[in-house]
């Protein structure tokens, strides 16, 4: 007697939720932006107080904001949405502005498909 499953789980060959909703790659993507955005903004400080620890303290800030605050934030944007629209739509914008894959399709129509009545 053999079992055999009568359905395929949708689920399957998904990247696993990590942490607060992300996936491995999206909290990659929200540690790194934190921590270059956190970078820049303890530049500044550092320099005018002369307090150069604050470069890195400004860097671990930034990036512990964008995954604590980026995770709640990307949950309700993919809410919805199929699995790989975050990658998607970062390919589009890097695209529009001339960094990305440039056979990408930009431009949204709307198509209508009508039958042509031979006489």
């Amino acid at each position: 007697m053999t079992l055999t499953i009568a359905f395929l789980p949708d689920r399957l060959n998904r990247e696993p939720v990590v942490f607060r909703g992300m996936t491995t790659t999206e909290l990659f993507i929200a540690l790194s932006s934190g921590l270059l955005a956190g970078l820049l903004c303890g530049i500044f400080p550092a320099v005018v107080l002369g307090v150069w620890a604050l470069i890195p303290t400004g860097a671990l800030t930034g990036a512990a904001l964008a995954v604590l605050a980026g995770g709640r934030w990307l949950a309700r944007l993919k809410r919805g949405r199929p699995d790989t629209w975050l990658y998607q739509m970062l390919e589009a914008r890097l695209a529009r502005r001339g960094f990305g894959n440039s056979r990408l399709v930009q431009r949204a129509a709307v198509w209508s498909i009508r039958r042509s009545v031979k006489s």
